[in-house]
């Protein structure tokens, strides 16, 4: 009998160790430390955005705790309690608050913010203020939301110009005026074709013929003897230049006559006398001549 009380108590001495075991790896796998001193603290929030039981609490990137428990309050609809099971050495200042961050890949986390140092400390088992931050999700959205609006109003001055233009009657004035001037600018083309077309031959043959006559000049210039030519030029030109030495000498009567003032003086006194007994003559002939058929008069 002894030996079968002893067994049975070992056998149930054996399931209740198994089943503690079993309790402790299973809170161990949820991030609960049986062994290691924790308070709790709750907070309030409207929604929660998709945080389990275990999310990570951290304060300035480190995990100081994790969610204990969240319960939706029924009583009162809107409002989740949230337990927060953190490291009993880590004090929390009044006007301390944990805020729900998303992340883009996994479950969201909670941050805590710490209160002024000043202010009291707070129990363990007091409420934190609940927040909640924009989510990547939400972010784009507002963004999105605000695009949209930009888009619907440029989309709607757009609309409002169109109507505009469209009532008004200097548009179709303004398309009349362009239909005209593409027609005009297609007659203009077709007379420029047409006329290129019927003088275009006979201006290319005026160039050909043209080019000839150079070509044929051309010829010319290099069949003349411009040896023989420059040597009669600058033997004209080396007797130009005698000639001036020659008017500049006084060895010759010409030069004398135009380097010799005096000279020139007298020949021109000469000239001017010459000049005036020929006029004197011209007036008084019978000063000079006298002719009678009767004899000479003595009259003067």
């Amino acid at each position: 009998m002894k030996r079968l009380l002893s067994s049975e108590v070992k056998i149930g001495l054996t399931v209740v160790a198994a089943l503690a075991i079993f309790f402790w790896g299973l809170n161990y796998l949820k991030g609960i430390n049986l062994f290691k001193p924790t308070n709790y603290y709750y907070v309030n929030y409207t929604q929660v955005d998709g945080l389990v039981k275990s999310s990570p609490v951290m304060l300035d990137g480190y995990q100081v705790g994790l969610v204990r428990d969240i319960q939706y309050r029924y009583d009162q609809p809107g409002n989740i309690l949230v337990t927060l099971n953190l490291n009993r050495k880590l004090r929390l200042p009044e006007g301390s608050s944990a805020t729900i961050e998303g992340a883009l890949m996994g479950n969201p986390s909670v941050k805590l913010k710490l209160g002024p140092p000043s202010s009291s400390l707070l129990s363990a088992g007091d409420s934190l203020s609940g927040l909640r931050a924009p989510g990547l999700l939400d972010q784009l959205s507002n963004g999105l939301l605000a695009d949209v609006e930009s888009l619907i109003q440029r989309t709607d001055s757009l609309v409002a110009g169109v109507e505009t233009l469209v009532n008004n009657g200097s548009l179709a004035n303004s398309l009349l005026a362009i239909e005209h001037t593409t027609s005009e600018l297609e007659r203009l083309t077709a007379s420029l074709n047409h006329t290129i077309d019927k003088d275009l031959p006979g201006i290319l043959t005026n160039i050909d013929q043209m080019t000839g006559e150079f070509a044929q000049l051309g010829q010319h210039l290099n069949a003349l003897d411009l040896q023989t030519t420059l040597g009669h030029v600058d033997r004209t030109i080396n007797g130009l230049g005698d000639l001036t030495l020659r008017l500049n000498s006084t060895d010759n009567s010409l030069g004398l006559l135009l380097n010799t003032p005096g000279l020139y003086n007298n020949l021109d006194s000469t000239l001017t006398s010459t000049n005036k007994l020929l006029l004197d003559l011209r007036e008084h002939p019978k000063r000079y001549v006298h002719f009678s058929l009767f004899g000479r008069s003595n009259k003067p």
